[in-house]
């Protein structure tokens, strides 16, 4: 066989691997699954949770939700340094800035002993020891996925795999909280999820460099 033929037949055998879109689909439903069982193996579902999820206390579990899906969005156009992601950024402030919004409303409803009474409780506790545990597979995953990328930037990457996986952390700690309060879940599920946006932009560049 001559030499070119060669070569030809090796490329025709050689299948590309799996994009970031593919590696996401594959990883990141498994880990979730995961850390939600794991969530009721070591927690329990809150005994009112139908109750709950026909009432307003369902948006403690819709916007981390939102979050995830605008960050898993997000850190799909980081990983391309191609990507123009002006845009992307844009949505994931415009929530952010609304859940600010809601918790502003909610001290002025409120007030700054309505935020202390909410959060005097040993649920604060659960909540700032089980999110960070339950988000941590979803991280790994987001991660593995992240390294079929070439990210120009590796620390918003992390940023944006941290804010991903610390929204799925949310939401899934979400049914087991009991504390239903927009003075409680959204300062302590935000300071959480901003948690694990600081661990993923320690973690970017070490873990996504190339």
């Amino acid at each position: 066989m001559k030499t070119d033929d060669l070569i030809a037949a090796l490329s025709a055998d050689v299948t590309p691997p799996p994009g970031i879109g593919a590696r996401l689909a594959r990883a990141l439903p498994a880990a979730s699954l995961v850390s939600l069982v794991a969530l009721l193996g070591f927690w329990h579902m809150r005994p009112d949770l139908v109750q709950a999820l026909a009432s307003p206390a369902l948006l403690k579990t819709v916007m981390p939700l939102i979050l995830a899906g605008i960050a898993l969005w997000l850190a799909q156009g980081i990983a391309r340094p191609e990507a123009r992601n002006r845009a992307r950024w844009a949505v994931a402030l415009v929530v952010i800035g609304g859940a600010l919004a809601m918790l502003v409303q909610g001290l002025i409803v409120g007030g700054f002993g309505g935020l202390l009474m909410a959060l005097d409780t040993p649920n604060l506790i659960t909540c700032f020891l089980s999110i960070p545990v339950l988000s941590s597979l979803p991280l790994a995953a987001t991660f593995w996925a992240l390294k079929a990328g070439a990210p120009a930037n590796t620390r918003l990457a992390g940023m944006a795999a941290g804010l991903l996986a610390g929204g799925i952390g949310a939401a899934v700690y979400s049914l087991h909280c009991p504390e239903d309060s927009v003075l409680f879940f959204l300062p302590a599920y935000g300071m959480n999820i901003l948690i694990m946006v600081a661990l993923g932009a320690a973690l970017g560049p070490r873990q996504l460099r190339w």
